[in-house]
């Protein structure tokens, strides 16, 4: 994967004095050898590479996290490299939480996670992911033991695996490599990452039957692109435009591009933004994309789009190297990354690009997070937005991602692929208000994809593929727009005489929760 490369100099300096980089002069436990008497060990045997992990997650969290005062104690105690044998659980464990946490609408981090491996997820955010390319929702029947699960096909990438087998919107899959789909495989299954045999089942009025059926996948490594379908609707005279986008890598910056003229030519003054499945992503992407949705006269002023709080440490630090107003991003049609001059310099003018809206209908579910909470966070302020379908996850933090090269500045060899998705920032719009802090936006118009929150006797099987004006969230954000629809659409309901079973929360853990900045260091990416 490529590094985002950007140099600053005296903050460089002052925020490796601050983390203490040349931490490669740790020593860990020696294991007794020799002859004599051994020693009586005075806690457990851990590893060169489990204490430098430890060491390596404190000295991250103590500089850079959000929260890092507030949980000091545990830092240092409970990430002890002479005592903690599992630094990964224990990030997760010690990650901070309000009172009673998100269920008592309160913030929590659900987010910082520390990765024995971080390349997948550096992958991943570049859109790249070893993957058969499905998009899948999860159920769960809640009476079998033990606990059995089935996949909703939600889309298919262009050109993966899944797609040249013949997948599609709807197919229901019943189990994996032969065998039915328990807490045993749901990971293995869900993320698909190894050559695997599905098998396949279909709604019928008696309940989910299993076919006759089989597909195998082979993954492939491979870059998903997020601009999954777009298009321009005429609905009563007026040209309205949809764009359903996965996520917000930095690849994709090109084609949005080419998709905002489209609309901008088609005379497109409203648009419907579908976000359902989208977990976030790149700020260098979200800005690039509020450029072209804001009202040009409010960018070309170049005026606040969205507000960062960070810890003291490094506002101290920021502050110093940008001046006061570091934590602020504006409105611009000029986009650049990287170093000018350098391979992975980018540039990007979106004036050409600005549509012209006049209204945002934006389709949001549970699995709408982080990157595109904030989009619509930040152009609140600017232009009239719609919200359509469920609550989104409610992702109001930006976080960084360190690899171990951005703590040490000779990092040891046993911890060479360890890093850490860390949450250094709030994000609020130009008003300081966030709408999707601390539980999600709560959607102006309900509606459902699939039988996502469904009562149990009016549940609905979406077979529609994204796009077509009959599948139920597009239908809704369509009729929001004043569409008047005369036919009854194919979607049917379902009189259920099968198990009861729920929808579970299942997030690719590559793909979901990002809210990505750069970190202004060495080499390092940063998601919101």
């Amino acid at each position: 994967m490529k590094k985002i490369v950007r140099e600053f100099g005296s903050l460089l300096l002052l925020l490796i004095m601050v983390a203490a980089c040349s931490k490669d002069s740790y020593e860990p436990n020696p294991t007794p050898s020799g002859g004599g008497e051994t020693p009586t060990p005075s806690g457990p045997t851990i590893s060169s590479e489990i204490q430098y992990a430890d060491e390596f997650a404190q000295e991250a969290l103590s500089t850079y996290y959000l929260w890092n005062k507030v949980i000091e104690d545990a830092i240092n105690n409970q990430l002890d490299p002479e005592t903690c044998t599992d630094p990964v659980a224990t990030v997760e464990k010690i990650r901070y939480k309000q009172g009673g946490g998100y269920k008592s609408n309160q913030d929590e981090d659900r987010w910082t996670q520390l990765f024995e491996d971080i390349t997948p997820f550096q992958e991943s955010v570049e859109g790249v992911s070893t993957t058969n390319g499905m998009n899948l929702s999860v159920g769960s029947f809640s009476n079998s033991s033990p606990q059995s699960y089935f996949f909703i096909v939600n889309f298919v990438y262009a050109d993966s695996p899944a797609d040249k087998a013949g997948l599609k919107r709807g197919d229901i899959i019943l189990s994996y490599k032969g065998k039915d789909i328990t807490d045993a495989n749901l990971e293995d299954a869900y993320y698909g990452e190894t050559v695997a045999e599905y098998g396949l089942g279909s709604w019928e009025e008696d309940g989910i039957q299993k076919l006759d059926k089989k597909v195998t996948l082979t993954p492939v490594k491979m870059y998903l692109d997020p601009v999954i379908c777009s298009k321009t609707f005429d609905v009563n005279g007026k040209k309205v435009g949809y764009l359903m986008y996965d996520s917000f890598d930095l690849d994709s910056a090109e084609k949005l591009i080419n998709v905002c003229k489209q609309f901008k030519s088609d005379g497109v003054k409203e648009l419907i933004l579908d976000l359902r499945y989208n977990g976030g992503g790149f700020v260098f992407t979200e800005e690039l994309m509020a450029s072209m949705f804001a009202p040009a006269t409010n960018v070309k002023a170049g005026e606040v789009y969205m507000q960062e709080i960070y810890n003291e440490v490094l506002t101290e630090a920021f502050t110093k190297q940008s001046g006061k107003n570091f934590n602020k991003s504006y409105l611009s049609f000029v986009h650049e990354m990287g170093e000018e001059g350098s391979k992975d310099y980018v540039k990007y003018n979106t004036e050409d690009a600005n549509i012209g809206l006049n209204k945002i209908y934006a389709i949001v579910d549970r699995n709408t997070a982080s990157a595109s909470e904030s989009l619509l966070v930040g152009l609140s302020p600017f232009i009239d937005i719609v919200t359509i379908g469920q609550q989104s996850h409610g992702k109001y933090c930006t976080g960084y991602i360190l690899d171990v090269d951005d703590i040490y500045e000779t990092a040891p060899s046993v911890i060479s692929k360890w890093g850490i998705y860390v949450m250094v920032a709030t994000y609020a719009d130009r008003d300081n208000k966030n709408l999707a802090r601390p539980v999600g936006i709560i959607p102006n118009v309900k509606a459902f994809d699939h039988f996502y929150g469904i009562d149990d006797n009016d549940r609905i099987y979406e077979t529609h593929e994204i796009g077509d004006e009959n599948e139920a969230m597009l239908k809704a954000a369509l009729e929001a727009a004043g569409k008047k629809y005369t036919t009854i659409a194919t979607t049917r309901s379902l009189d259920l005489k099968m198990p009861p079973f729920e929808l579970k929360m299942l997030h690719n853990k590559y793909k979901f929760g990002k809210r990505i900045k750069q970190l202004p260091t060495r080499k390092s990416e940063a998601l919101r």
